[in-house]
């Protein structure tokens, strides 16, 4: 029990300097999380599906990639499918996480945090597998890639802390009030129960 108390004073008081010196509350951040990754998965969904992989015609057909094979070729192969999967998942729960927060639903921040989560990793790991076989003459635009990919995490990171923060003050709180509320209710029962068993009715006279 005081582990338990010492880690969620801890998350409090983390939530607590974050809010301060953002200026932010919980419940604005984590809409301005769900709109800027809306805004940010349509602005790299149009980026992602307008780049290109090779240029020219067959027989003079020339790719930026060199020696794809096995994974790496699969994932260059299936690459417009796989990033169109991700950015519509990615803003159905990124709405979700607007409905949520309008609705103080604790499960719609709970879907966006675990899914941000793997979304980022995902695509971390498909520029980490893709980005060694980039030829030589496009080195400019595997640097493009990676400055995208570590900013859009590093802001991921940022608004992160509101949405959980949020989540865990719609976690608490609630199930708080109605415990103690609980607790409150058997006290009065028990009470109410022991006054009225020390009452006995009047024996009922008769008359003849």
């Amino acid at each position: 029990m005081e582990g338990g108390e010492n880690l969620n004073h801890k998350c409090q008081k983390t939530m607590m300097f974050w809010q301060q010196k953002c200026k932010l509350n919980p419940r604005l951040g984590s809409r301005m999380a769900g709109i800027f990754t809306i805004l940010s998965t349509i602005q790299s969904l149009i980026l992602d599906l307008d780049q290109k992989s090779s240029f020219g015609k067959e027989p003079n057909k020339y790719s930026i990639f060199e020696d794809l094979h096995g994974l790496a070729f699969w994932t260059v192969s299936y690459k417009n499918n796989i990033i169109i999967f991700l950015s519509i998942t990615t803003l159905l729960a990124s709405s979700f996480l607007l409905y949520s927060v309008h609705m103080k639903l604790y499960l719609g921040l709970l879907v966006y945090i675990f899914w941000i989560v793997i979304y980022d990793i995902t695509c971390f790991s498909i520029l980490l597998l893709i980005s060694k076989f980039i030829r030589h003459p496009f080195t400019s635009m595997r640097y493009y890639l990676w400055i995208n990919q570590i900013s859009r995490m590093i802001l991921h990171v940022f608004w992160l802390p509101f949405v959980m923060a949020y989540a865990y003050n719609l976690h608490k709180g609630p199930y708080a009030q109605l415990s103690k509320k609980g607790l409150h209710a058997k006290q009065y029962s028990e009470i109410t129960a022991d006054s009225w068993s020390h009452v006995t009715l009047p024996k009922e006279r008769k008359f003849t």
